[in-house]
């Protein structure tokens, strides 16, 4: 049985950004404490409970596991039986998750309350009906507990400076989107699989706090940080001449056939952001912006020769069976020039004599055949001819809910037209811009022994977080080295730094940004002076075009054709061969990948990508021998007795199956069925096991 008792809150910005007020002292035995650890245990009931298992079940079964009994790794412990080495209390479990004993590492990543959930969990599922010895938790006990003694103030969330782009994941719907500030309260996000837009929304960025850019594990998506903007919730194309092309062989997590969509990449240029992409094989540079004066989205696109291309703008619901139509500006006593034809599609107001909820478009520019139109699903559709010649036109649109509105939107693009600005070209900011991160940040490192056969040298981080001008969170995950010596770094969050003074005496070790707002970079390489990146949705390939040391071109060098969802799904480090070809690694476990894990063989212009080898449940690093074949770690866990390292053959199985299926992990994705589909019953061996007291999971 479980007991309810009130719980005293504790922000989760304390996690996030804190400001710890200490007494002047303490005494040794009265540490510092910010956790009301009493009130978490009272507070226990079912829903912790529930809360617990799920975190037990989808990551602690892998070592202890599922019957409290019989441990799938040998040297963790047993919670149905045996001693607790540390403790078998709450308070000395919670200390256990929290500082790290023996073979466990520290599981900071989780909340104080999400410990106390899992002990929760632990406690009522194998401790209390298999235990002999087992002790409830009385007011004694909490009486006992140590209290609260560290004033915490919270302040504002830090704002981390990922640029003006941040590409990841939007919520669990869409795998790979590039979201972009297109003013301090707008963001538009696109999908990166199809260039049809995953979100437009005012208010702020994307809420990130329980995701990896704030927290150690990070477990949660990345979220609007605002409200939708109604009406223009779609920006899409069609294909083959139609918005309802055929979807069935579509991939469920990976870009659209190349004849369909490419993805270039991206151009920063100052805080714009220019979007390079190939539709139904015509080219097309886009730049979305804020116009700046009134609340409308304008979106300048330069466009290849090619065929005929169908667009969809925005849309409202139940709109053709209400009010429907394409005005002419004078149609509400306005006068704009042929060419800035206003096209309209909305439902009529509650009295049903006036027009309500709008989505409204004009474009202008090279407009010569471009029509405008609706279809069955309330799309406001702008119809792009075919032609020989490149053609350069601007879109604006624009969303409201009354006539009032309309008329705005209406005088807004007469002064627009007034004005005969042309729409400004997109080719103007692919050259690159200023520079956006032009403090350079110092540390120092020190030399190991040179005296021993194998020594160390460490290199000293940056202060992390509000200690640099970035707010970054230097979580380093991959180096590489140019021939001159420089060093380059990313870091989990998306950054990629650039070291100088990496030397004999690495006293004034010097970072510069180079790049940031990239999808969970895992690997890093320098080939004939560009970056290469490993990122969670494709390899990237950074151009500097001005040579101010930042990148101007985040060039998609070779997409991933399955992105999971998942956040610990990530791609693991790059690797070359001796003919160009690039190497990395996707985990299996934790994952909708199809595949059981795998490394991924590129080819050196990055057009052919092929499976290289399966069976890998977590690997987390990769090398290279002298003869080409590339080795693989893998981490300990679920059909892993041990970490290890292997050497990569073409085809080879390394030991990894997908689990069953599951509720809280991999939904229609990695998951297999055991009853009808039989493991290997044997692996491909590794050249070594790795002791568990050397290197745990």
């Amino acid at each position: 049985m479980t007991k309810n008792f009130p719980m005293p809150s504790i922000p989760l910005s304390l996690f996030l950004s804190i400001s710890l007020s200490l007494p002047l002292s303490f005494s040794q035995s009265q540490k510092p404490n910010s956790v009301d650890h009493a009130g978490i245990l009272q507070s226990l009931n079912d829903a912790t409970f529930e809360s617990g298992k799920t975190i037990y079940q989808n990551l602690c079964t892998n070592c202890h596991g599922s019957d409290g009994i019989t441990p799938p790794l040998p040297t963790a412990r047993a919670f149905g039986e045996g001693e607790l080495k540390f403790g078998s209390d709450p308070y000395s479990m919670f200390l256990t998750l929290t500082d790290g004993k023996g073979l466990m590492g520290p599981q900071t990543w989780m909340t104080p309350e999400d410990r106390y959930s899992v002990i929760h969990y632990i406690r009522e599922t194998f401790m209390r009906p298999m235990r002999d010895n087992f002790k409830e938790i009385d007011n004694g006990y909490l009486e006992n507990l140590p209290t609260v003694n560290i004033f915490v103030s919270e302040d504002e969330k830090m704002e981390r400076d990922f640029g003006p782009a941040l590409a990841s994941q939007l919520g669990r719907e869409t795998s790979s989107v590039l979201s972009i500030k297109i003013d301090s309260e707008t963001t538009l996000s696109y999908d990166l699989h199809s260039m049809d837009q995953a979100g437009i929304w005012k208010g702020g960025f994307l809420n990130l706090e329980n995701t990896q850019h704030y927290r150690e594990r990070g477990g949660g998506v990345p979220l609007p940080e605002g409200k939708p903007l109604e009406g223009l919730s779609v920006w899409k194309w069609g294909h083959d001449e139609t918005l309802d092309y055929p979807r069935e062989h579509l991939l469920p997590r990976g870009p659209m056939p190349s004849q369909w969509m490419h993805y270039n990449g991206h151009y920063l240029h100052n805080n714009k952001v220019v979007l390079s992409y190939a539709i139904d094989e015509r080219e097309i540079l886009e730049l979305p912006d804020a116009t700046g004066s009134f609340p409308a989205l304008q979106h300048t696109l330069r466009i290849g020769p090619g065929k005929k291309l169908i667009l969809a703008v925005g849309s409202v619901s139940n709109s053709r069976s209400n009010f429907s139509g394409k005005l002419k500006a004078d149609a509400i006593e306005l006068r704009i020039e042929a060419e800035g034809e206003l096209a309209v599609l909305g439902s009529s107001s509650a009295d049903e004599n006036t027009l309500g909820n709008f989505v409204s478009a004009a474009a202008w520019g090279d407009t010569d055949g471009l029509t405008w139109s609706w279809d069955e699903e309330d799309h406001l559709v702008l119809e792009i001819p075919g032609s020989q010649e490149e053609r350069l036109i601007q879109v604006v649109r624009y969303a409201g809910t009354d006539e009032a509105n309309l008329l705005s939107f209406a005088n807004f693009l007469r002064s627009k037209k007034l004005g005969r600005k042309a729409p400004l070209d997109p080719r103007t900011f692919i050259t690159g811009g200023d520079s956006l991160w032009s403090e350079i940040l110092e540390s120092s490192g020190e030399l190991g022994d040179p005296f021993r056969a194998y020594t160390m040298d460490t290199i000293g981080l940056p202060e992390n977080d509000s200690g640099n001008p970035y707010n970054a969170w230097f979580r380093t995950s991959a180096l590489a080295f140019f021939p001159d010596g420089r060093m380059v770094v990313t870091t989990h969050g998306g950054d990629v730094w650039i070291v100088d003074g990496v030397n004999s005496n690495l006293k004034n070790l010097r970072w510069k940004r180079h790049a940031a707002g990239l999808y969970e970079p895992f690997g890093v390489l320098v080939i004939d002076g560009l970056v290469y990146v490993t990122c969670k949705d494709r390899l990237t390939r950074l151009h500097d075009f001005n040579g101010d040391g930042e990148a101007d071109f985040y060039e998609s060098f070779s997409a991933d054709n399955d992105v999971s969802t998942w956040f610990h799904a990530f791609n693991f480090d790059l690797q070359r061969d001796p003919d160009g070809n690039l190497y990395y690694a996707k985990a299996g476990m934790y994952t909708d990948y199809r595949e059981p894990g795998s490394i991924i063989k590129i080819s050196p212009d990055g057009k052919k990508r092929e499976i290289y080898c399966t069976g890998l449940r977590t690997p987390n690093g990769m090398g290279m021998m002298p003869d080409g074949r590339p080795t693989v770690s893998d981490n300990q866990g679920t059909w892993m007795p041990a970490s290890k390292i292997s050497l990569a053959e073409p085809g080879g199985y390394y030991g990894y199956v997908q689990d069953h299926a599951s509720t809280n992990w991999a939904p229609g994705g990695g998951a297999i069925d055991h009853t009808k589909v039989t493991p290997p019953s044997t692996f491909d061996q590794p050249i070594i096991w790795m002791p568990q007291e050397f290197d745990n999971s």
